[in-house]
């Protein structure tokens, strides 16, 4: 157990629920001191300009196919003084955890913090086998509020871009992605003959994370094939849910299609 009194007025911020649960743990466990804030609002995705609950619905919709029943835009204010001193906890190869710190950085800075990066073998952790918490704290990077102006101006500048996702690309670098920026992987991984669905969605999956980058997922890849279904790109088998049936692409449509075609016939179908 952390006799540290450095680390007894500490603020432990995370950014999202699978760290945050890890942080909750460990210190009800007695292994860090202090008190916890989770500060999510899910800012990878979504637009960023006349951001409500009503827009951001909206674009769930059409993007997922559904509405997120935890929809927020606010951001957990964290109370600071000269004596508290707040740790964020972040992994900067994670979509979510790294838009969610920048959008809080951006926002409510502290005046000065701890910032400690979560190892990239960890983006997953088990609350078992996590990581060593107390040297990771002890090696924790100071950042003071001159050194947060990158942060901001990187933010700022994907505000300004207001894409459909911010994700984290290739090279670790979080980028601004719209909807139509996966329709290339989705159309290169359907066959002429007819496949299950869920084995079509793995593959396009095994080609996205073989190139070490995120994506929003495979719900989103369900209603994106879905609305290739609708503008004539693809077949289904049978007129069932896309999750259920089998699919291959349409006799009409062209493999070497580009994905500004892709694109195009969707955003007419719409």
């Amino acid at each position: 157990m952390l006799r540290n009194k450095d680390h007894q007025n500490m603020i432990h911020a995370s950014f999202s629920d699978i760290t945050s649960n890890v942080i909750a743990s460990a210190i009800s466990e007695g292994r860090l001191m202090g008190s916890h804030v989770l500060i999510g609002g899910n800012w990878h995705l979504g637009p960023l300009k006349e951001r409500d609950v009503s827009t951001l619905s909206a674009w769930f919709y059409d993007n997922f196919g559904y509405i997120a029943s935890d929809l927020t835009i606010d951001t957990p204010i964290i109370p600071t003084n000269e004596l508290i001193k707040v740790c964020a906890w972040v992994n900067p190869l994670s979509s979510i955890e790294y838009a969610n710190f920048m959008h809080w950085i951006s926002h409510d800075p502290p005046r000065d913090f701890l910032l400690i990066s979560i190892p990239k073998e960890s983006a997953h952790p088990a609350a078992e086998n996590f990581l060593d918490l107390t040297k990771l704290l002890d090696n924790a990077v100071e950042i003071k509020s001159i050194d947060v102006s990158s942060y901001i101006t990187e933010w700022s500048s994907l505000v300004e871009e207001n894409a459909d996702f911010r994700m984290v690309n290739g090279i670790g670098k979080i980028q601004s992605f719209r909807s139509t920026d996966f329709d290339a992987y989705i159309i290169n991984s359907i066959a002429r003959k007819w496949e299950p669905t869920p084995i079509v969605v793995l593959r396009i999956i095994e080609i996205i994370q073989s190139e070490r980058r995120d994506f929003p997922g495979d719900i989103f890849l369900y209603h994106r094939l879905e609305k290739f279904f609708l503008s004539g790109i693809i077949e289904k088998q049978a007129e069932v849910s896309i999750t259920q049936t089998q699919i291959r692409i349409a006799s009409s449509w062209h493999l070497r299609s580009s994905a500004m075609q892709i694109s195009d016939s969707i955003r007419h179908a719409e």
